[in-house]
């Protein structure tokens, strides 16, 4: 699910919840969608938890899924997700990092069919939407450069077989794409490198020079 998306259904949630007389065809309207993919978006929040009614062709909302954090609503953490989406503008990983880290947290809590959902989400609107990779990618950047290690890395555009060693140095925004600054072992000069474009991370038992 991308950002955009995710917006869309949470929009949905605060027209039916705050606005319960409006119709589905001016809730479209307003949402600037068509009937039918109101439905397919009320189907989806169903599908999430989410309980409506029906009375003469108007919706409302009986029941916001509860997650076990302080009885966190379902709607306050897709937003959260989207929120922590928007935190690319702040061009600062470590609070997205920071948000992410938050957002794993309240999942521990949740009920194991929500978790799913959650991780799901997380992996579509921050990590492929956003970053432009999958979560394990990140998650090996985020050690290697922590731990200082060593690693291969097999790029997307490249030849299964080719693979690049890299000392990874930090983690950083640009233009509000995600990149790996790291030292290129073979070309002896430092580079920096879009974790779009990686398709896999292998560790190595050996560890950056202090001197990097």
């Amino acid at each position: 699910m991308q950002s955009h998306r995710l917006a869309r259904l949470l929009r949905i949630i605060v027209e039916v919840r705050t606005q319960p007389q409006k119709l589905p065809e001016q809730i479209a309207k307003d949402l600037g969608i068509s009937v039918r993919q109101f439905y397919y978006d009320r189907n989806q929040l169903a599908r999430m938890g989410f309980r409506f009614s029906r009375t003469k062709g108007e919706f409302t909302i009986l029941g916001d899924p509860v997650v076990t954090v302080e009885k966190l609503p379902l709607s306050e953490v897709l937003a959260l997700v989207l929120a922590a989406r928007h935190l690319f503008a702040t061009r600062d990983f470590s609070i997205v990092r920071r948000a992410l880290s938050g957002l794993y947290t309240i999942i521990d809590h949740m009920p194991e069919s929500q978790k799913q959902l959650l991780k799901s989400l997380i992996k579509d609107v921050i990590f492929e939407d956003g970053f432009g990779c999958p979560p394990e990618v990140l998650e090996d950047l985020i050690l290697a450069v922590d731990e200082k290690r060593r690693i291969l890395v097999h790029f997307r555009d490249r030849p299964p077989e080719s693979r690049v060693v890299l000392d990874p140095l930090d983690i950083r925004f640009k233009r509000s794409r995600l990149f790996l600054d790291a030292y290129v072992i073979k070309r002896k000069k430092q580079a920096r490198f879009w974790v779009g474009t990686i398709d896999k991370i292998i560790f190595t038992p050996f560890f950056r020079p202090e001197y990097l």
